[in-house]
């Protein structure tokens, strides 16, 4: 992957840490236990040291420093506790990415490899697994599954995440990311099925067909299949005046978009749906008000996942998807799937649901202010 970096920008090199001690050779600078003495005994020449397979790496200040003002040193680092200390002891624009893949792939590889030592492979693998279990609350700016991206692309991935650091552009779904929508269109069917006197068998089919989208040629499918009390004009439009008042933010959200906002980030909605009812709801929930911009379908004659919808989303604020972003939202075709084709990081917000395959999102976030804490930490 460094070797894919390197390729496609010589500005990036290997960071080559000092090693003392037996076996490979390539990829470090190779020093003596005298070294490592003046190492140590030079004040603030150790920015970070640790002992693996018999022997001992060091990441100096000297070679850092001979590595930045020659370009973008790729370092790498088996520890948590590693790259934190290099966070804080050289101080610089860092970007941490978390290379990743499933035990099996480990000793799939090293068996293809002719490995013989595959039993230690796998016993770092573990101690690996371990760390991170240890430290669930360190965020990497990036993740990227080795057994599900080629080099080529996740250095392309990494090349993208450094050149959109400059810019905060944050894109949110609206419905069931940001606002109970199930919650809500649950409550107004309940109601109106109460009202009316309409079964039990209907209001579940009700729920069934509005439980993803709700417009006019939903109502008049309902219509055509169900006994339903009014027709499809009268439900739609008693929907758009009621449903509206109904819809509130999940807890926390209002707060959670201000400290966003404050933190120097351009949030923008990006929403399917009719310009009318989504604006309704919008200024109801109070959500209007918490952010810079918002890019509703029909207004946009573009939906999502199509890439056009967030390119308008972006230029509403004044950005551009060239530098990149993120798009958070909780399903999976239109947000994930969609964001990643425009060019942006993803968080999928699961309710607690798990990933249904495919490409994955950067992040799979509980709720969305488990999203938004993710992207503040990873910018």
């Amino acid at each position: 992957m460094t070797g894919a970096l390197s390729t496609a920008d010589p500005v990036f090199a290997l960071f080559s840490r000092v090693k003392i001690g037996p076996g490979r050779t390539a990829g470090y600078r190779m020093g003596t236990p005298k070294l490592l003495a003046e190492l140590r005994a030079t004040a603030g020449a150790v920015v970070y040291e640790n002992s693996r397979y018999d022997s001992t790496y060091v990441t100096d200040r000297p070679g850092l420093d001979a590595a930045v003002a020659a370009g973008v040193p790729v370092m790498h680092l088996g520890q948590i506790d590693g790259v934190r200390t290099v966070l804080d002891g050289y101080p610089a624009d860092w970007l941490t990415v978390l290379l990743w893949c499933p035990r099996e792939s480990t000793a799939e590889r090293s068996a293809g490899r002719g490995d013989t030592d595959t039993a230690a492979r796998l016993a770092a693998w573990d101690a690996t697994q371990a760390d991170l279990e240890a430290n669930a609350g360190f965020r990497f700016d990036l993740v990227v599954r080795t057994d599900a991206a080629s080099p080529e692309q996740a250095a392309e991935r990494i090349r993208q995440a450094l050149a959109e650091r400059g810019q905060r552009l944050l894109m949110l779904d609206f419905d069931d990311t940001l606002i109970d929508r199930l919650g809500a269109v649950t409550a107004w069917i309940s109601g109106y099925c109460a009202a009316h006197g309409v079964g039990p068998d209907v209001e579940r089919r009700i729920l069934g067909a509005m439980r993803i989208r709700a417009d006019l040629r939903t109502f008049e499918g309902l219509c055509a299949k169900l006994p339903l009390p009014e027709s499809a004009d009268q439900l739609w439009a008693r929907y758009n005046a009621e449903f509206p008042a109904t819809v509130r933010p999940f807890p926390g959200v209002p707060d959670a978009l201000e400290t966003v906002r404050t933190g120097g980030w351009q949030v923008v909605v990006v929403t399917n749906g009719g310009g009318e009812i989504q604006r309704a709801k919008l200024k109801a929930s109070g959500i209007d008000g918490l952010v810079d911009g918002v890019c509703i379908s029909e207004e946009a004659s573009a939906r999502k996942p199509d890439p056009a919808i967030f390119e308008t989303a972006a230029a509403s604020v004044g950005s551009s998807l060239a530098r990149g972003g993120w798009m958070v939202g909780d399903n999976p075709a239109l947000d994930v799937i969609g964001g990643r084709a425009a060019g942006l990081r993803t968080v999928w917000v699961s309710h607690g649901r798990p990933w249904p395959g495919g490409a994955e999102p950067d992040y799979v976030a509980l709720d969305v202010l488990d999203a938004l804490d993710h992207v503040r930490g990873a910018q």
